[in-house]
């Protein structure tokens, strides 16, 4: 007989306590298997008196950090109680709760280390249509610099092995993180492969990814040509 692994699904949220109810609610109705964690990042408007009525496990930051900080804070959280796997989707109900089977699979067959989900693989696919100029400019940059097909470079979907977690839990960039972040893992030489996601609408509320954090981004990305080439690659051993 076997069991189904454990997985944490890591939600970081920042203001968004007019969604979580419907994303927790989603999650334990169509995934009753895994176990969710919150960690907020600073909210002000009331989030941790809300996780304690939905009697979820969350982790708070006093002041806000950035979602790379929060990611780190909940993988540490994986590494120390020893998940086979973590699923990051973002608080704002734009992810379909019914792909993480997707993600999961390529960690299941051990055809991964990390598994992205993309909207824009197939451009008939997904609510959002086509990515915005800095979104392409970001994937066709990255692409050239991982040397693999990065076509969603801001997705907030992610699926890690246990090997990924215990890696970024010490690792982990901070802020807007995701575009570095690919960086890091070619850096690394994690495998990373991207699945087919659908997108939904907000629940409420606006992004925070504007436009200005987009070129913010791509700034970053530009920084860490110069930093992550330098940088060692970490060594780590994982049983």
């Amino acid at each position: 007989m076997t069991t189904r692994p454990r997985v944490l699904a890591l939600i970081p949220a920042y203001n968004e306590a007019v969604n979580l109810p419907a994303v927790i609610g989603d999650l334990r109705r169509r995934r009753p298997d895994l176990e969710i964690l919150v960690v907020d990042d600073g909210s002000t408007d009331g989030t941790v008196a809300l996780l304690r009525r939905l009697q979820v496990r969350w982790l708070r930051w006093p002041e806000r950090r950035g979602v790379g900080s929060a990611i780190r804070a909940g993988l540490r959280y994986a590494d120390n109680l020893g998940f086979e796997a973590v699923v990051r989707l973002d608080a704002d109900g734009q992810h379909d709760i019914q792909d993480i089977a997707r993600l999961l699979l390529p960690l299941h067959m051990d055809a991964a280390d990390v598994v992205l989900g993309s909207r824009f693989i197939s451009m008939d696919a997904g609510d959002e249509g086509r990515p915005g100029p800095v979104q392409r400019t970001l994937g066709a940059v990255l692409s050239v610099l991982t040397q693999r097909v990065v076509t969603d470079p801001t997705s907030g979907f992610w699926a890690m092995s246990p090997r990924a977690v215990t890696l970024l839990a010490e690792h982990h960039p901070s802020g807007y993180p995701e575009p570095e972040l690919h960086l890091f893992l070619s850096r690394n030489a994690l495998r990373l492969v991207e699945v087919q996601v659908r997108s939904q609408a907000r629940l409420s509320g606006r992004s925070s990814l504007t436009p200005v954090r987009l070129i913010a981004a791509g700034a970053r990305v530009l920084l860490a040509l110069l930093i992550v080439p330098l940088r060692a690659v970490v060594s780590q051993s994982h049983d």
